[in-house]
């Protein structure tokens, strides 16, 4: 067997395991049989991966039901801390959403999706379906739209090949062109907009950041359409987000002077 089998074994191995991990995740606890479903796997080899990542402690066994061991959360809490926008958002999440008392977030942008980093609560706060870790599309949010439009089109094309525009709603952006029109309106006015574009009844304002090594992000205010309306929606909002992305920005910037 030569050294390009054995190299392929091994990524197949990774791809597995990883594959595992996230379906556990996705269902939360489940037994073997169940996992060998979902997998579509044997289930004396799954035991055999599912053994190893309990003795490694990133599965716990109880009784027959599998779920994610805490030791995942120890290396999801430091790539959190290393991301360059983590420790200096929170001053601003926070006074956006006292402002405006809805939720706001901090995304970064990783493999062409939004990951969710950061957040602060407002007295009025709805949070109908992100959470700290969820990975978010980019051309259906603002805060995704707000980060293309500070990459260049030749990597917003990638994106779009290597995830699509799928629909989410009758609002969604399902075309390029469509979509090349919007980033290119965040970039110039530096704000990015979701009017029910992921959720039916749902709004979102965004600005982009850009960390000194060239890493990009967005903070975002989103809410329900009936309190985003009108100039909250069109100018109340967009100011409050923008200026702390423009303050975020100058923070992370004075820290490496």
């Amino acid at each position: 067997m030569g050294d390009d089998d054995a190299g392929h074994r091994t990524v197949k191995t990774a791809e597995t395991t990883v594959r595992i991990l996230e379906t556990v995740s996705e269902l939360e606890n489940a037994s073997l049989t169940k996992l060998a479903d979902a997998l579509d796997m044997h289930r004396s080899t799954l035991h055999a991966h599912l053994s190893t990542l309990v003795e490694q402690e990133y599965l716990r066994k109880d009784d027959t039901q599998y779920t994610l061991g805490l030791r995942l959360f120890t290396h999801g809490a430091r790539a959190q801390r290393m991301n360059p926008f983590y420790e200096d958002s929170k001053q601003f999440l926070e006074q956006m959403a006292e402002r405006t008392n809805e939720i706001a977030w901090l995304v970064a942008e990783e493999h062409g999706r939004g990951v969710c980093l950061r957040k602060a609560k407002g007295e009025l706060a709805v949070q109908p379906y992100k959470e700290l870790g969820a990975r978010i599309s980019l051309h259906d949010t603002a805060a995704g739209k707000a980060i293309l439009s500070r990459l260049p089109r030749e990597r917003t094309q990638a994106v779009i090949d290597q995830h699509g525009l799928p629909e989410r709603t009758e609002n969604t952006i399902t075309s390029p062109e469509d979509l090349f029109r919007e980033i290119e309106s965040a970039r110039a006015e530096g704000v990015a907009f979701n009017d029910e574009e992921s959720i039916t009844g749902f709004r979102a304002v965004a600005s982009p950041v850009s960390s000194p090594d060239g890493q990009v992000g967005a903070l975002v205010v989103s809410g329900p359409k009936n309190r985003l309306r009108g100039e909250q929606f069109s100018k109340t909002v967009p100011d409050i987000v923008s200026g702390a992305a423009n303050a975020l920005e100058l923070e992370l910037s004075s820290a490496v002077e």
